[in-house]
């Protein structure tokens, strides 16, 4: 004879929460398991009770596991990358230290010692900063430590800073967004960055204007109505002194890339007031 199922309504207020002894530095998957989180999902709750559901119930669960998300993306998920950003940081700022602290190098062979001691295996020609990641992240999966060291390679070669690190790892989207766009070429975000950038500018309207017969023919055609570079000398007096005009393009992107980093607060600012207002532009 088959049991009919009541109609019950279903709550959703369980919450999956960890009570794990605050005493210990690590927890395998047994010691989450035993001391406090549920095996009884939502779900299986409602099967092991033969409850009818609602669509108001699974809108209801939907909603709060949709809760839940939001909780662990700014709270505990949030805290945990900020803190592998700074431990990039110190390996940056160890591998970067300024050599009047160091005037015996004895970096490398501490790095050197130190990744034998753990059967660790990094090449000689590696950089230090990578052979540092090696040395703190070298018991890892290698797909993760390649990505932390393709985060230190490009930072270096942005010319970013230890103390900078954290924040300019956040603008770019996270690790693995850096990651891709490395991949890619330096393509993705960094265009989508560069572009703000230079709408921001664009839209600040125009300091001067300067017209010369002899900066015109140092460039070409193609350059008509796009952006190029001024190599100027500043006086006491405030006058500028313009040398020569550059056009290349990776010469204006560099210096796109230079004034994003200095005036990124006004530009994250700037992004945000794009979604609630027209697109205009000062002339």
């Amino acid at each position: 004879m088959k049991t009919k199922l009541e109609a019950k309504p279903v709550s959703s207020d369980t919450t999956t929460s960890i009570a794990v002894n605050p005493v210990k530095s690590a927890f395998s998957f047994r010691d989450v398991i035993e001391d406090g989180t549920p095996i009884d999902t939502w779900a299986e709750a409602v099967s092991r009770e033969e409850r009818v559901i609602s669509k108001k119930d699974v809108i209801a669960h939907l909603e709060d596991l949709e809760a839940r998300r939001k909780s662990i993306e700014d709270g505990v998920l949030r805290r945990a990358h900020h803190a592998i950003y700074l431990l990039l940081a110190d390996c940056l700022a160890l591998a970067t230290l300024a050599s009047e602290s160091d005037p015996k190098s004895v970096r490398d062979g501490a790095v050197d010692e130190f990744l034998k001691s753990r059967n660790l295996s990094a090449k000689s020609s590696e950089p230090l900063f990578s052979r540092v990641i090696t040395a703190v992240f070298g018991a890892m999966h290698p797909t993760r430590v390649s990505s932390y060291r393709t985060v230190l390679r490009v930072a270096s070669a942005e010319g970013i800073s230890p103390a900078q690190l954290p924040e300019w790892i956040e603008d770019q989207g996270g690790i693995q967004e850096i990651r891709v766009t490395a991949s890619q070429g330096g393509s993705g975000r960094q265009s989508e960055m560069a572009n703000l950038t230079l709408e921001y500018l664009l839209d600040q309207g125009s300091l001067c204007a300067v017209q010369s017969d002899e900066l015109s023919k140092q460039t070409s055609i193609e350059s008509n109505n796009k952006e190029v570079v001024l190599v100027a000398t500043k006086k006491p007096n405030g006058t500028f002194m313009v040398h020569t005009v550059i056009e290349e393009a990776p010469v204006v992107k560099k210096a796109l890339e230079l004034y994003q980093r200095k005036y990124q607060e006004q530009i994250k600012e700037f992004k945000y007031e794009l979604k609630y207002r027209p697109s205009t532009r000062a002339s």
